[in-house]
């Protein structure tokens, strides 16, 4: 399984994952306000996460997190240490409540559950090993996720 860690950008999988959704669920039948709701905290998330790594110079790349050339602790960092990927299941779940039904937020917990896995945990080795006790002492204040 280990062959699989950043193998995939979380952007296309997330693709995968809302066609997918798409074809099994069908259309909505229009925005509830949650999933109004969810795209703009997933925008604010994604969005403002991107702003902080290219203000510290560092890259965004999700492929190569050996790479990272700063380790950022401010802003939306201050209280997720993944706000890129809380923006996009933010997004996911407002596909979701806007396809509606049951068996469609199998599509926010496979997001979820790969990016945890296969993204999150080899990104946080690589961190780990590039910025030593200082990550090791952010993760201690910051949550995964929120």
């Amino acid at each position: 399984m280990i062959d699989l860690e950043c193998r995939v950008p979380p952007v296309l999988l997330f693709g995968i994952v809302a066609l997918g959704m798409v074809a099994w669920g069908g259309t909505g039948e229009g925005w509830p306000v949650p999933a109004l709701l969810l795209v703009l905290l997933g925008g604010l998330f994604g969005f403002g996460a991107v702003l902080h790594f290219r203000r510290q110079g560092t890259t965004v790349s999700p492929m190569r997190p050996e790479q990272a050339s700063a380790l950022v602790t401010g802003g939306l960092y201050r209280f997720s240490r993944n706000p890129m990927y809380l923006g996009l299941v933010c997004w996911m779940m407002a596909l979701a409540c806007y396809l509606g039904g049951a068996s469609i937020w199998l599509g926010p917990l496979l997001l979820w559950g790969w990016l945890d896995r296969f993204q999150i945990v080899p990104e946080e080795r690589a961190l780990r090993a590039r910025f030593g006790e200082a990550y090791a002492e952010y993760c201690r204040r910051v949550r995964r996720w929120c």
